[in-house]
């Protein structure tokens, strides 16, 4: 009989994710696959066409992600976003947990990254159904990555991360046109 694999945690045990402070989480597509948009290397000196955002066009599944996430801090009264970034198959991000006084009680980063990724699926299968599409639903990669940041050289430096993922794009490894 086959072994099932396990999962690595990687969330910081005795760690309360509903606890205030900055929290970077990177989600990734199914597979990795350039869905969310395309990448072009703009050169030069002139002003990048409108229609690209940080050198990425965003597809319709990367207009709804965008959509969704800036949408965030409107579904939870407590949550703030600071940098964020979609790239062709993946989205990096800053949220932001701040327990207010009488602010309803604090979603965890799983329940914020759940509820988030869920909104993005059920309005992309109903673009699909509306459309008559036949192409695949799913969109994500199963969980996804987050960092705790503890400290002002950590937040700057996970700013400067998101800001410069554009421009490392064409090397990053997960970048499966590189292939």
């Amino acid at each position: 009989m086959a072994k099932l694999l396990t999962r690595k945690n990687n969330r910081l045990k005795n760690h309360d994710y509903s606890d205030n402070g900055w929290y970077f989480a990177t989600i990734c597509s199914k597979d990795r696959k350039n869905i969310f948009g395309e990448y072009k290397n703009i050169v030069g000196t002139g002003l990048a066409p409108v229609r690209y955002k940080n050198n990425t066009k965003l597809s319709k599944i990367g207009k709804i992600i965008d959509k969704h996430w800036i949408d965030i801090p409107n579904q939870y009264d407590n949550i703030e976003l600071d940098e964020y970034i979609i790239m062709p198959n993946h989205i990096h991000g800053i949220l932001i947990i701040d327990k207010r006084e009488g602010a309803s009680p604090s979603p965890t980063i799983s329940n914020i990254i759940g509820s988030f990724k869920s909104k993005c699926s059920l309005e992309y299968l109903n673009y699909i159904t509306q459309n008559n599409l036949n192409t695949s639903g799913q969109i994500w990669q199963r969980s996804f990555y987050d960092h705790v940041i503890r400290n002002e050289r950590s937040l700057d430096a996970v700013r400067e991360y998101i800001s410069n993922n554009p421009k490392n794009w064409e090397q990053d490894i997960d970048n499966l046109t590189n292939l």
